[in-house]
């Protein structure tokens, strides 16, 4: 990437609307401006001298002196800028044309259309953020409920990365003593005792092992919270989930077996985002499609955070006993009893339970309690108050550094040289600052960014 150049983007997505905006950062972005622009009283060279954080109203013109638009122009002056740059941005009305007739005329003038993520890409190389905020910033403009917002708003006010540049101090500072002791070996200096090496690493350990194991949770907060809905085959599966999205999403029919794929779709609840998948019915078949569907039935339920099990009250003889045969450990479970409208429920133990829903899916009885039983299965008071890690290539990196430190633990629990534990130390202090940033390549920079937005 060329720092040295003016880039512009428009900052507004590719729709007509009422207003649009385009923007251009980079040392020449004042003159290249001020060259197309004038005043609404046709004063020139009025951007020669601006004063940063200052809107101007004014008109921008070709070189023929053809008004393209009337325009608001925002000016934020080095280093006072998202990009630490000179940056401009044009706030014109929403027409295509007029994006792209503005566009060509700064590009005519001195500009360069920004690659992805550019914007964002030199407020990173002018410290104006940190790389596991930049990633903030993706995840704050995909983010399509509250909760993935407030993740990501969460770590584009710091986040973990505090934590995580404390830890990487504190093994940077552990590894060098123990490289000095190396220097000093002669003289048999310990300038570091082995038990305080041992009670940093094992705090380290607590820590990133309470980072990587939040992963599931923040993960599922970000792309939807799975829920399997599962059972035999003709329990109302399908049913539910037509009756969940108030729309025939799947093929409902009195045959066995009609569901041998997995069907998913997303819906929101109060502001959480669900995945509801149904699944093909659980039973021993002869038949090879079928059993690959219930297969992937199981692999439904290891994925999922909650299992909607359905039971059809009018096929089964004991509920006690399919509910005590079908518990699913590790995973909040719902039995979803269904056609209760022509069974009733009667047993008065079980319908204490509370999880336990009675519920008909075909006339849509019940469905109301359901969807507040499955939203209370999800605190969500844990993205208000813990701090959860939601980004694959920060847990990637988390996990290897934790497999380092175990590693440092053990060098230190079986009294090896000091060498060798500065040597797992080094590692893990390098993991960390990949994610905050510290530590980058080329690659790594490219593979983030590639997923930015042009005029961002």
């Amino acid at each position: 990437m060329n720092t040295n150049t003016t880039i512009v983007a428009p900052a507004t997505g590719n729709i007509v609307s009422a207003l649009g905006m385009i923007r251009m950062s980079g040392k020449d972005a004042i003159k290249i401006m001020n060259n197309v622009f004038t005043s609404i009283t046709d004063k020139k060279d009025i951007l020669l001298n601006p004063k940063s954080n200052t809107l101007y109203y004014g008109k921008i013109v070709d070189k023929d002196n053809n008004v393209i638009d009337e325009v608001v122009v925002s000016v934020f002056l080095c280093p006072h800028s998202y990009t630490g740059e000179d940056t401009i941005e044009i706030s014109h009305h929403g027409s295509l044309y007029i994006q792209k007739q503005i566009l060509i005329l700064l590009i005519d003038n001195g500009a360069t259309m920004a690659q992805k993520g550019e914007f964002s890409q030199r407020a990173f190389l002018n410290k104006k953020m940190n790389l596991s905020q930049i990633e903030a910033v993706a995840d704050l403009i995909s983010s399509n409920n509250k909760y993935s917002h407030s993740l990501a708003y969460k770590q584009l006010r710091g986040g973990y990365q505090d934590v995580l540049k404390q830890l990487r101090q504190k093994l940077l500072n552990i590894a060098s003593l123990l490289e000095l002791e190396l220097d000093f070996s002669e003289e048999q200096e310990v300038f570091i005792d082995r038990h305080d090496i041992k009670n940093n690493i094992d705090k380290t350990q607590n820590i990133l092992e309470e980072l990587v194991s939040s992963f599931s949770e923040g993960n599922a907060f970000k792309n939807g919270i799975p829920v399997a809905i599962v059972g035999k085959p003709n329990s109302g599966k399908s049913t539910l989930l037509n009756t969940l999205l108030n729309e025939d999403r799947s093929i409902v029919s009195n045959i066995e077996g009609t569901t041998r794929d997995t069907v998913e779709e997303t819906m929101f609840i109060d502001g959480i985002e669900f995945r509801f998948i149904d699944t093909a019915g659980i039973r021993n078949s002869d038949d090879e499609i079928e059993k690959q569907g219930v297969k992937r039935s199981f692999e439904a339920i290891q994925k999922a955070d909650i299992v909607l099990y359905m039971l059809d009250m009018t096929k089964i003889d004991n509920i006690k006993k399919e509910i005590k045969d079908n518990t699913f450990k590790g995973k909040q479970t719902i039995y979803v009893l269904n056609k209760c409208d022509v069974i009733p429920l009667e047993d008065k133990e079980l319908l204490k339970r509370d999880d336990i829903i009675c519920i008909s899916a075909l006339k849509k009885q019940g469905i109301d309690i359901l969807k507040d039983k499955i939203k209370d299965k999800i605190k969500t008071q844990d993205v208000q108050n813990k701090v959860l890690v939601s980004n694959v290539r920060h847990y990637e990196i988390m996990k290897k550094t934790l497999q380092d430190i175990r590693c440092a633990s053990k060098s230190v629990a079986d009294n090896l040289s000091g060498d060798l534990i500065a040597e797992d130390i080094r590692q893990a202090t390098s993991h960390l600052g990949q994610i905050t940033g510290e530590i980058t390549t080329q690659e790594v920079l490219n593979n983030i960014f590639k997923n930015f937005c042009i005029g961002k």
